[in-house]
């Protein structure tokens, strides 16, 4: 796959991730440049073996990929610490 294919699906990919908003395609476009020529530039050095992480990826790429993805959406419910409340009876 080309360097240009990859930084596209990524771009894609974050468009996808920030609820596809309309007019941020160039945004979108040099974030996936940084995050391919990050996750590059991180693959081209070698890897001593104490710095691997448990799913043996380099620890440096764990941490560059968790800086670039944006936080995930997760819907908003209430409930206690113990769970949601009992049904009230009529």
């Amino acid at each position: 796959m080309s360097r240009e294919q990859i930084v596209r699906d990524t771009a894609y990919a974050i468009w996808e991730a920030e609820g596809k908003p309309e007019g941020r395609d160039l945004t979108h476009w040099q974030q996936a440049e940084a995050r391919v020529a990050a996750s590059a530039t991180v693959s081209a050095k070698p890897v001593a073996k104490g710095n691997m992480t448990k799913g043996n990826v380099p620890a440096s790429l764990a941490k560059a990929s968790a800086k670039a993805a944006p936080p995930a959406k997760t819907a908003a419910t209430k409930t206690s610490a113990t769970g949601p409340a009992p049904a009230r009876k009529s």
